[in-house]
């Protein structure tokens, strides 16, 4: 997700160089520099609403222990069983 909220951040970046550009170097159509200024602003609430954690810390701490957990239960019961392991995985 993070990657997608960069990108994001990037374009948003890229639109609000375009509309400052535009608005500095002349004559400004209204419309125009509204549309660059919308462009940066739809491009942005993504990027942050893409940062920002889904679950709280809390949960997603426990649900990687969890995980933790039960890998490691699996290497145990695997090494355990005698079963010689695959070298290609």
């Amino acid at each position: 997700m993070r990657t997608f909220s960069l990108l994001f951040a990037a374009i948003a970046l890229v639109m609000l160089a375009m509309f400052l550009i535009y608005v500095i170097r002349g004559p400004v159509d209204p419309l125009i520099a509204a549309g660059l200024f919308v462009s940066f602003a739809a491009c942005l609430v993504p990027a942050f609403f893409l940062l920002k954690p889904f679950e709280p810390p809390e949960g997603l701490k426990r649900r990687r222990e969890e995980a933790r957990r039960e890998r490691e239960e699996r290497e145990r019961r695997r090494g355990s069983s005698g079963e010689p392991r695959d070298p290609g995985s």
